[in-house]
């Protein structure tokens, strides 16, 4: 039942995007968890920065407190460039399972601009691919 009613209300935010955004923050990523070396799959590093970081991939992260939910998206082409080992955990697929927690460094939480720090608790969360994009779908 939640799961239903946050792909319903992450569908009406998705369409009225602009309207409901919350806060846009552009990253540059790596893929992979933190604690095997960045192999697996996770988020090894994040960063505020869009500046280009040798084997980081571009993303975008969409908070919104309000509604309670935050929205990955990064580019398949990227992945496909920059970590082409990783696209076997986004290529047809409609979840991906973090297998430990990940808590966002400083920066991202003051760009936030959030009560409580963001942490991705480990689970399977929703992925969704759109026009050349992957989105992974989190509640806050």
């Amino acid at each position: 039942m939640k799961r239903a009613l946050f792909l319903t209300v992450s569908t009406i935010l998705f369409i009225f995007q602009p309207a409901f955004s919350g806060i846009v923050i552009k990253t540059t990523l790596t893929i992979g968890r933190k604690s095997n070396n960045c192999s697996g799959f996770g988020i090894c590093s994040i960063s505020s920065s869009s500046s280009y970081t040798e084997g980081a991939i571009n993303g975008i992260i969409t908070v919104d407190e309000e509604s309670g939910s935050m929205t990955i998206c990064i580019d398949k082409e990227d992945i496909e460039k920059v970590q082409p080992d990783k696209a076997n955990y986004f290529n047809n697929k409609s979840t991906v399972v973090f297998a430990e927690d990940f808590s966002f460094p400083n920066d991202i939480n003051i760009a936030a601009k959030v009560r409580n720090p963001l942490v991705i608790k480990k689970g399977e969360y929703d992925l969704t691919y759109k026009n050349g994009k992957y989105y992974i779908e989190f509640l806050l």
